[in-house]
Formats: C-alpha cells, structure tokens, sequence
C-alpha cells in the first residue's frame, strides 16, 4: 500500500547540519526496517570563496570513510550561492535518493563549513 500525498506531507521532517571539512553525520541513522526518502537539499554558500561539497552514503555497519559510497560529488557552491538538488522543484513522490535501514548520510566540504537542509520521510510509521 502506498502513501498519499497527505501522509508523506506527515512524515515530512527538515534537518540542518552544519557540514565541515571532516565527514559529517546529516540527520539520524536508518531504522533498520524502515527507508527514508531524500525529497530536496539545499546547500548555502559560505560567502568567503567557491566551496565543493560531496555527499554520501554510509552502509549499515559501516564505518568512516572507509565504507562510504558517493551519491553526488563535486557539486561547487559560489559564495553567495543558494544551491538546491534537484534544481527547481522537488516532489515528494520521486525522491532524489533513497537509503536503506541502518545506512545514513554523510557530507563535507573542501574549505569553511557550509549550511546543508535536507527534507526526508521515512517509511516507518
């Protein structure tokens, strides 16, 4: 059985996470028997200087950096740059990716932290 829109609008949830240098955890792990839908991301520039910012996925049980598979990278982001994926609009039916349980998404940035949002659902009740 799948979600209506007003469902997925429920579960919808917004986290903000500071991305650095190091890989950085964004939001929490996957419940193992759950998945969660990545619908949009937007990324701020640090208004020094062009940054690039990488995203992956951790697999369950993994460690850092060892066990990382990359989803999108290098993705530049001009200083004063507003930067969203997918570009446009976003739907909350067609995720721009989606991680299994126990998995989790990692970022990080060549230079200054940037701010990174990400909008998910997870398939859980």
């Amino acid at each position: 059985m799948g979600l209506t829109k007003q469902e997925i609008r429920e579960r919808l949830k917004t986290v903000e996470q500071w991305v650095t240098t190091s890989w950085t955890a964004i939001g929490g792990a996957v419940s193992d028997d759950e998945f969660r839908y990545i619908v949009a991301i937007w990324i701020n520039g640090d208004m020094q200087a062009t940054r690039t910012i990488e995203f992956s996925k951790l697999a369950k049980g993994g460690s850092v950096p060892d066990d990382l598979t990359s989803l999108w990278s290098p993705i530049p982001v001009a200083p004063a740059d507003f930067r969203q994926i997918p570009e446009g609009s976003y739907s909350l039916e067609d995720p721009i990716t989606v991680l299994e349980g126990g998995t989790r998404l990692y970022a990080k940035v060549d230079g200054n932290s940037v701010n990174v949002t990400v909008n998910y659902w997870d398939s859980g009740v």
